[in-house]
């Protein structure tokens, strides 16, 4: 009997590169309602870690359905990262998107055996190395602080009505000319980390709350063994672009997401 005629799915959370079994001994819960994670042998050394999904939460219809529940969606999202975090932590570990279903074992097993040679490729990139994340954002509003202190500064010796008009000037030229250096900079900091990683992507930035603007949001690949240097080097580098009202946010390990293609 197929496992759609019982009423489940196969989901699957991701790829295992390991030559036993890859579930912990206290493996985590996993998405709302679905069954224990299982380990399936995908030949040679990979795993599937996969588990039962109810057609009725995570069927066609219903999934669609859930979707537009932004809550459901992101407590789906946190236990499917706590599970391919968990597996990372002892293995290398090809995450796959949220939400992948299939409708047995076997056809998750087949696609997989499909995706030959370029699961090798990416396992061969990210074996034995950690995603970090980093983002340096503008705070617009320690912009306009910082340069009107250097306008208040450098206007010392004016009238007080040059003075204040000067000061305007500064406050409104401020984010702009921070902007367009924050677009050079960024582009420094990005080749320099990325001449410590084993390989680098940028994301387009958007705006982030509390008034402050994303100038770079990249992520890295990194061994192990410069690790210390990259860490080193971006410290130095959120020491530097303090001083005019930017911020770098270092972040990770996390799965490598950013580095399997398709295939995540």
């Amino acid at each position: 009997m197929s496992r759609v005629a019982t009423g489940t799915a196969t989901y699957l959370y991701c790829l295992v590169q390991r030559k036993r079994s890859p579930l912990p001994g206290r493996a985590p819960r996993g998405l709302p309602a679905t069954g224990p994670l299982r380990a399936l042998p995908a030949g040679g050394d990979l795993w599937l870690v996969v588990a039962d999904a109810p057609l009725d939460r995570y069927g066609a219809e219903p999934l669609e359905r859930g979707l537009r529940d932004l809550e459901w969606v992101s407590a789906c999202a946190l236990a499917h990262e706590a599970v391919v975090e968990r597996m990372a932590k002892t293995a290398t570990t090809v995450p796959v998107k949220l939400f992948t279903l299939f409708s047995s074992d076997a056809r998750a097993i087949a696609h997989v055996a499909g995706l030959q040679p370029a699961l090798a490729r990416v396992i061969a990139r990210i074996a034995g190395r950690q995603e970090w994340g980093v983002r340096v954002s503008l705070d617009e509003a320690t912009a306009r602080r910082k340069t009107a202190e250097r306008a208040r500064r450098a206007s010392s010796a004016v009238t007080s009505g040059t003075k204040f008009l000067l000061l305007k000037k500064a406050e409104r030229q401020a984010v702009r000319d921070a902007m367009e250096r924050g677009r050079t900079e960024v582009d420094s900091v990005f080749e320099a980390l990325a001449g410590l990683a084993a390989d680098a992507r940028r994301r387009p930035p958007d705006t982030v709350d509390g008034g402050a603007r994303l100038l770079l949001d990249a992520a890295f690949l990194v061994e192990p063994k410069k690790l210390t240097r990259f860490k080193t080097a971006a410290r130095r580098v959120a020491a530097r672009l303090s001083e005019d009202g930017y911020a770098l946010t270092l972040s990770g390990p996390w799965p490598a997401y950013n580095f399997v293609g398709g295939l995540g």
